[in-house]
C-alpha cells in the first residue's frame, strides 16, 4: 500500500474519511458491497451524520422498492420511529426472503438523523432503487415458479437484469441527478460497475454504474468493499498486502490509482475497459477500496424479529407460494423455518479466498536402503 503523507489523497484515510470525502467529491459514487456482512451494513449507517454534512444528502440503495418511496419518505420525516413500517418496507421486497435488522438500523439511523436536523434544513433521504422482478401473482403462473428466468424476462418485458438497471438509472435520474444533488449508491458488487463492462456467456452486460458513468463521466465513481469484486485470488493477495502493511491499520479507505492495491491483478473476470479487453487491475475496475476486515472477520445480519404475524400472513404466503408453488399453503412456522434457513445461506454466496494446496511430502533421496 501507498502512505505518502507529502500528498493528502495519497495517504492511507480511515474508511469513513475516505468515502465521505469522495462522496463530496462526485454527484454519485457507486458502492459496491455483498450481501448481509454486518459489518458493512453497520459501517454505513454509522457515516450518514458524516456524509450530511459533506453535503451528501441521499443513499440510494437497492433493498427497499421504488414504488414504496412514500412511505419510506413518511418513515423518515415521522416524529416517531414504527419497527412495523420498517419491517414491512422489506417485507414488499422479497416477502420473507430480506428482513435483516442491520439493514432496519440504515433506516433508523436515516430516522435520528433527520430527527436531530433543524426543522428548515432539507432532510437526508433513502432512494429505493428496487423493482419487482418477479411475478407477484399467483394466479398468473400456472403452477411454475415466479424465480424462472424466462418468467421474470416476459413479466419484466426484457432481461430482468438490464430492464433493472434502466429502472435504477431512471430512478436515481429523477431523484437525485434532476435535483442537483448527490448520493451515495449502495448496490451489489455487480451492479457498480462504472468503466468496466463485464461479459456473461460471450455477451456484455448492462448496469446501472455502466449508463450513468456513461452519460456523467467523471461525475460518477465506484468504491467497493473489500470482497465485492468476485475474484478470490485477488481478494487473497489484497488480504497478504494488508498483512505486510506497516501502518498495520484496523480500516482504511483508499484511491486505487494511488495505491500498491491498485496493481492487484483480477483473474477471474471477464471484461472491457472503453471497448478494450486487457489484462485487468483492481485500479482499472474501481476508483476506491474500502478494508473493515478480512474475510474471515466477516458475521451474517440477523433476522429482525415479528415478521410474519397474523395479519400479514396471508400475503407473505400467496408471495412464497409464487416462488414454491405447492397444493396446500406454507404455514406460518414453515415462513419462518424459510427466513432462518435464509440468514443460515448468507456467508454461502460471500466470496472465498482459495484452499491453500497441500504441499506433498519430499522423499528423501538418500535414505539408506533396508537389508
Amino acid at each position: 500500500m501507498n502512505g505518502n503523507d507529502d500528498e493528502k489523497k495519497s495517504a492511507l484515510q480511515t474508511a469513513a474519511a475516505h468515502l465521505v470525502e469522495l462522496a463530496a467529491s462526485k454527484q454519485l459514487v457507486f458502492l459496491g458491497d455483498q450481501a448481509g456482512i454486518s459489518e458493512h451494513v453497520s459501517f454505513v449507517a454509522q457515516i450518514l451524520p458524516d456524509l450530511y454534512q459533506g453535503g451528501v444528502r441521499n443513499l440510494a440503495w437497492e433493498f427497499s422498492n421504488s414504488r414504496a418511496q412514500g412511505e419510506l419518505d413518511e418513515l423518515l420525516s415521522n416524529d416517531e420511529w414504527s419497527e412495523r413500517k420498517c419491517t414491512d418496507l422489506f417485507i414488499d421486497l422479497l416477502g420473507v426472503g430480506f428482513t435483516y435488522s442491520e439493514y432496519a438500523d440504515v433506516l433508523k439511523a436515516a430516522w435520528s438523523l433527520n430527527r436531530s436536523l433543524p426543522s428548515e434544513s432539507s432532510p437526508f433521504r433513502v432512494v429505493g432503487l428496487g423493482i419487482p422482478s418477479y411475478v407477484e401473482d399467483p394466479r398468473l403462473l400456472e403452477g411454475r415458479s415466479a424465480a424462472e428466468l424466462e418468467l421474470r424476462n416476459w413479466w419484466m418485458g426484457g432481461h430482468y437484469r438490464d430492464v433493472t438497471a434502466f429502472h435504477m438509472a431512471n430512478t436515481l435520474t429523477n431523484e437525485v441527478i434532476r435535483q442537483g444533488q448527490r448520493a451515495l449508491v449502495w448496490v451489489s458488487g455487480e451492479r457498480s460497475t462504472t468503466r468496466l463492462v463485464e461479459w456473461e456467456s460471450g455477451v456484455p452486460t448492462v448496469t446501472v454504474g455502466n449508463l450513468l458513468h456513461r452519460w456523467m463521466g467523471e461525475g460518477v465513481a465506484r468504491a467497493v468493499f473489500h470482497g465485492a469484486i468476485k475474484d478470490s485470488s485477488a481478494a487473497q493477495r489484497v488480504e497478504e498486502l494488508v498483512a505486510a502493511s506497516p501502518e498495520q491499520p484496523n480500516d482504511f479507505g483508499i484511491n486505487l490509482n494511488l495505491a500498491t492495491l491498485g496493481n492487484v491483478g483480477l483473474s477471474e473476470i471477464a471484461g472491457s475497459i472503453s471497448g478494450i479487453d486487457s489484462s485487468l487491475r483492481l485500479r482499472d475496475v474501481a476508483d476506491s477500496y474500502l478494508w473493515l476486515g478480512g474475510v474471515e472477520t466477516w458475521s451474517p445480519c440477523k433476522l429482525l424479529d415479528d415478521v410474519v404475524t397474523e395479519q400479514n400472513y396471508e400475503v407473505l404466503q400467496a408471495r412464497h407460494q409464487a416462488l414454491e408453488p405447492r397444493d396446500e399453503p406454507w404455514s406460518r412456522a414453515e415462513l419462518e423455518e424459510i427466513r432462518q434457513e435464509g440468514q443460515r445461506q448468507i456467508a454461502a454466496s460471500w466470496i472465498s479466498l482459495p484452499t491453500p494446496e497441500e504441499e506433498t511430502p519430499k522423499r528423501n533421496i538418500f535414505r539408506r536402503r533396508r537389508a
